[in-house]
């Protein structure tokens, strides 16, 4: 791959102390807790999302690449390690520069080579036709134009090229969600419960089909299980939605110390009642082709 940065007409390569892109939330505007939050669920099955999602694309081992939406390259480590991809050949894009940083400490971890490029995917720094796939990973629902955002990642594939999309199904219970909202409303803390997704597996479908002929669905189930509260509690610290609340001004002090332990007592008592907190797992991958240009 040519250096990217170079032929980009707004894109970057990231370095540390390089303007920031403003981040959607302070949970975004750095990737150690999302990073820590995908390494410590742990599928019953054993399987990793990662892996089941880029098994159901068309990817191959001489393919260019963009990650788009990178976050601290989960997608990106797996397309090299386990899909034989080059390093050189991926292009990593986020709106984030925080999160661009944490994929850049990553990638030299693992002695990785990526282009790291900052900009959004509503307006992507590349010629039409660019790349043969196009990953968009638990990233679209974030979009304030979904349709525009779907029909720049056709734009810059290659008439054969493929798209990965994975989001969350709107059809499932998630106790870490559950019992944070409860915790607020037994501490009197002010919050907008979200709405569907904007990008779910239900509904992803629809922008989807206005820029490309194909469009498969598929569905990740499965199951997490914590034995302990502590364990429940490791995993919520690290969602964005407590995090993002514990960035808050209007909030009290003791509020904010108050709320994972009213997170954990309801952890505590669903152990003691079942001896194990179960958390299904439902999600999923939509595999695209045929981009209409």
């Amino acid at each position: 791959m040519k250096t990217l940065a170079a032929e980009a007409s707004c894109g970057k390569t990231i370095e540390t102390g390089e303007p920031a892109v403003q981040a959607l939330s302070p949970y975004y505007g750095c990737g150690d807790q999302l990073k820590a939050k995908h390494a410590g669920t742990v599928m019953v099955s054993g399987r990793r999302l990662e892996n089941w999602a880029l098994e159901l694309s068309p990817v191959r081992s001489g393919a260019i690449v963009l990650d788009a939406g990178c976050g601290w390259g989960r997608f990106t480590w797996t397309l090299v390690e386990a899909f034989g991809v080059k390093s050189t050949d991926i292009a990593c894009v986020d709106s984030s520069h925080g999160m661009l940083v944490t994929a850049a400490e990553e990638a030299k971890l693992r002695s990785h080579r990526p282009e790291i490029i900052c900009a959004g995917i509503q307006a992507l720094p590349f010629p039409r036709g660019y790349f043969d796939g196009a990953m968009a990973n638990h990233v679209l629902y974030h979009l304030s134009n979904i349709v525009e955002g779907v029909r720049e990642l056709a734009r810059v594939l290659k008439e054969d090229g493929w798209l990965l999309a994975t989001t969350n199904s709107d059809e499932v219970d998630v106790p870490l969600l559950a019992f944070h909202y409860s915790a607020l409303d037994k501490l009197g803390i002010d919050y907008e419960r979200e709405a569907r997704s904007s990008f779910s597996m239900e509904n992803g479908g629809e922008a989807l089909s206005k820029s490309f002929r194909e469009i498969d669905r598929f569905y990740f189930e499965d199951e997490t299980r914590y034995s302990t509260a502590e364990e429940f509690l490791a995993s919520y610290r690290t969602i964005g939605r407590y995090r993002n609340l514990l960035a808050r001004k209007d909030i009290d002090a003791n509020k904010k110390r108050q709320l994972p332990l009213l997170v954990q007592q309801q952890a505590e008592a669903v152990i003691r009642k079942k001896g194990v907190l179960r958390s299904e797992v439902r999600m999923g991958a939509f595999v695209c082709r045929g981009p209409k240009q």
